[in-house]
């Protein structure tokens, strides 16, 4: 399948005019999504030979998806039906839980597409460059859009338009093929029967009385500084991308110092030995000697050149701007920024970790919502479909605490509690371990037993 990327703009008016219907995706916001896609693949527009990148976009989007799932795990159980789209589905999902956090932190969102693999539930990943909303309900979110597969064969372009439409009715899922010769125009209406990889879809399928979408949308729980109306998320960037691109041209600056100000020695030729008419560098020096054709007269044949570096001045103004940027992402003072504080007090990290915590709290909420979804849309297609038989799906959740808990010290307040008889032993490692209560106890048992 092709990588779609360029200008939205054109291509989104190709997608009305095949479908006849208006997607929810504004100029503004087309644009907005294709800068953010540049920045986190490092090809940001303002880049050239004098501006350098320090990678800012993909660096945040990666510390706030490490943060949001260190640690994650979710878990569906409740019948043979759960048992199986865990084993043959959810675990594979979870398993690249941190890759696509990561791209939606970068492009505002990820969605997840339930389909069939030969019988068997599958979960396809779809990046925003190939989401395009077309209904929301009254809460805002999406529940009508197209999806877009683009491939070549045989020389030529060929698109499909896979359109998911939610109604009173109940949910339509229709494939239009397209094919051209042009990477943004769709081209003529074509058969699916005329690309191999496609010609066993259905082109129509009623799915009379479900009531939600089959697809997930993992959005990004930030305001949309772009374009207030749209339903789709913003990248966790957004706000900084005028900060980021001042942090590019900061930190080039300071590059630029520090060749500018490396140490060079320029020497008169008379001080260097010619070989068969080449000059002659002393060894290992080629980038500390300079040959300069000058009249030495009665001065040195050699001079330093070691300017002072004002490196120092650079780099508190770069410190200043990325400061500005974890303010505007959400992310904890320190995250890129250096703090020049050598000791703190647990108290004091706990204060600064508590952006990043509140930012990385909304997206595993974010995360959860989408997950649970995701199992909802899986579980509609068992039914609908009997792939498998009829159970209850309970989905659970378990996120890492340590940036909003300091470990230390709840593990002295807790041990605290069982020395005061206020909590059991047994509730203490359920706590600490993770264990059951069944396991606990039994745990416990051994261990007096042994101590007898």
């Amino acid at each position: 399948m092709m990588e779609f990327e360029g200008d939205y703009v054109l291509f989104v008016k190709g997608i009305e005019n095949a479908l006849q219907k208006k997607v929810l995706i504004s100029p503004k916001m087309s644009e907005a999504m294709l800068l953010w896609e540049k920045l986190y693949k490092n090809r940001a527009p303002w880049l050239n030979e004098q501006v350098k990148s320090l990678n800012l976009a993909a660096t945040i989007a990666g510390e706030l998806a490490c943060q949001a799932t260190l640690d994650f795990n979710s878990k569906i159980s409740g019948s043979r039906r759960a048992d199986v789209i865990q084993e043959q589905v959810y675990d594979s999902v979870i398993f690249d839980i941190r890759r696509l956090v990561e791209y939606a932190c970068a492009t505002g969102g990820v969605v997840f597409k339930p389909y069939f693999d030969k019988s068997r539930l599958a979960v396809e990943y779809v990046r925003t460059n190939r989401f395009f909303p077309l209904g929301v309900d009254s809460r805002g979110e999406v529940v009508s859009a197209v999806f877009v597969e683009r491939l070549q064969y045989k020389g030529r372009m060929y698109t499909r338009l896979e359109e998911h439409l939610l109604d009173g009715a109940g949910v339509t899922v229709q494939n239009h093929a397209f094919c051209g010769h042009g990477f943004w125009s769709l081209g003529r209406p074509v058969s699916m029967q005329e690309v191999p990889e496609w010609a066993e879809l259905a082109e129509r399928v009623i799915l009379p009385g479900v009531q939600k979408p089959l697809f997930s949308y993992f959005k990004m729980p930030l305001a949309n500084v772009v374009d207030m109306d749209s339903p789709l998320g913003v990248s966790v960037f957004a706000k900084s991308v005028d900060m980021i691109q001042e942090a590019d041209k900061q930190f080039s600056r300071l590059m630029w110092e520090y060749e500018g100000g490396e140490l060079a020695v320029d020497a008169s030729v008379d001080a260097l030995r010619m070989e068969g008419g080449d000059m002659q560098l002393p060894a290992h020096s080629k980038r500390l000697f300079r040959a300069l054709d000058i009249d030495v007269g009665g001065s040195d044949l050699y001079s330093v050149y070691a300017p002072t570096l004002r490196d120092a001045s650079y780099i508190d103004g770069l410190n200043e701007i990325l400061i500005r940027v974890e303010d505007t992402c959400g992310l904890a003072r320190g995250t890129v920024s250096n703090l020049n504080v050598k000791a703190r007090t647990a108290t004091e990290l706990t204060l600064l970790r508590q952006r990043s915590y509140s930012t990385v709290t909304d997206i595993q909420k974010a995360l959860q919502k989408a997950l649970a979804d995701l199992v909802s849309g899986l579980e509609t297609m068992a039914t609908v479909f009997d792939l498998l038989p009829k159970g209850n799906c309970q989905v659970t959740f378990e996120f890492d605490d340590s940036m909003a808990v300091d470990r230390k010290a709840q593990f002295e307040e807790m041990k605290q509690l069982v020395d005061q008889g206020i909590l059991s032993k047994w509730e203490f490692r359920t706590w600490y371990f993770g264990e059951t209560e069944e396991q606990a106890k039994e745990k416990l048992q051994i261990t007096e037993n042994t101590d007898v």
